[in-house]
């Protein structure tokens, strides 16, 4: 499979030609970081910690280096870390009866490499609930694949969703009314195909709008990367418009397919009526304009037990895509 980016030709089924897609997304996102004038502070934190994390690896040679924040984790407030390095428990001496599992979510390097296995919001910490922290492994390679949105599991112990789910229901000791998903973006799909394998515990996902489904048939990031690709002749010049996420989308929905991924797994709204007590509760962004292709994706569907709510907020008038901190301040809302 043959594609187009950056001016020049890649094929999907060359490792060296995806790799050159993976680190000229990288550059890119640097160069465009760099043409910014006068941006917000969040936009300045965010610029900063791109430019030391791709320093690190130039002065190290690899992202190895991170493994001595990534397989950390806040020993005060967590406990039974599993041999993976990917999930742990929230130490509590209340008996709660809601059960949160939290699936992390950093999309670019400079935050899945710089963060200990509990970096999660302390509201939700705090939040009444039991709390499961479950990451996918950040130094799992290859990049052209992993991390691999939970699709493939979450380690190389635990690499397709039937283990990570064993591993998952090790944790969880009692009965509880309530278990939620929690995830956002990059497991908006994931999230949801998770529940169906833990099928009769977990009650609800709520997931803030992201990436809804991972089919190279069905993606409204691939149908608009096709429709370019084939515009017509007249239009030649149109330049790409494509966000360094969605091309890496493009790049890991390629290799799902030709892993022959379940259809349940990588589309999963699509099956979400056959599991009719499984609440699912999708938050979109108001204005977050990159992901509302996979909103209105789901909403053909009109599964009964599928809840899509806007939200009015956003971070700054750059940063349109992340709605965490209104989530976590109002996760009780949604559960």
């Amino acid at each position: 499979m043959i594609i187009e980016m950056y001016g020049m030709q890649f094929d999907l089924t060359d490792e060296v030609d995806c790799m050159f897609i993976h680190d000229r997304i990288i550059y890119e996102k640097y160069k465009l970081l760099n043409t910014i004038k006068a941006p917000d502070i969040y936009t300045k934190i965010y610029k900063k910690d791109v430019v030391d994390t791709l320093l690190e690896k130039i002065r190290t040679g690899g992202w190895q280096y991170a493994s001595d924040v990534v397989y950390t984790y806040d020993t005060d407030r967590f406990e039974n870390v599993s041999n993976d390095f990917t999930m742990c428990w929230k130490k509590t001496d209340v008996e709660h009866d809601t059960l949160v599992i939290h699936l992390t979510s950093f999309a670019g390097h400079e935050g899945r490499l710089t963060s200990p296995l509990t970096n999660v919001s302390d509201k939700l910490v705090n939040y009444e609930s039991d709390l499961l922290i479950v990451n996918e492994d950040p130094l799992r390679m290859p990049e052209t694949i992993y991390p691999g949105n939970m699709v493939l599991g979450c380690s190389s112990e635990n690499d397709t969703q039937e283990k990570m789910c064993e591993q998952i229901k090790s944790y969880i000791k009692k009965d509880y009314k309530k278990v939620v998903i929690y995830a956002d973006s990059k497991h908006a799909g994931s999230s949801v195909s998770l529940a169906f394998k833990l099928n009769g515990i977990v009650t609800h996902v709520v997931t803030t709008g992201g990436q809804s489904t991972y089919s190279w048939e069905y993606s409204p990031w691939i149908k608009s990367y096709f429709k370019w690709y084939n515009r017509p002749g007249y239009l030649e010049d149109q330049k790409l418009e494509m966000i360094d996420v969605a091309r890496m989308h493009l790049v890991k929905c390629w290799k799902f397919k030709e892993l022959n991924i379940s259809q349940e797994t990588i589309d999963p709204y699509r099956y979400l009526s056959n599991y009719k007590d499984l609440k699912v509760t999708y938050l979109h962004g108001k204005y977050d304009s990159d992901y509302l292709g996979f909103k209105k994706y789901i909403e053909q569907f009109k599964s009964d037990n599928l809840e899509i709510v806007e939200i009015d907020y956003r971070i700054s008038d750059s940063q349109t895509h992340n709605i965490r901190p209104w989530i976590d301040r109002n996760l009780s809302k949604f559960i």
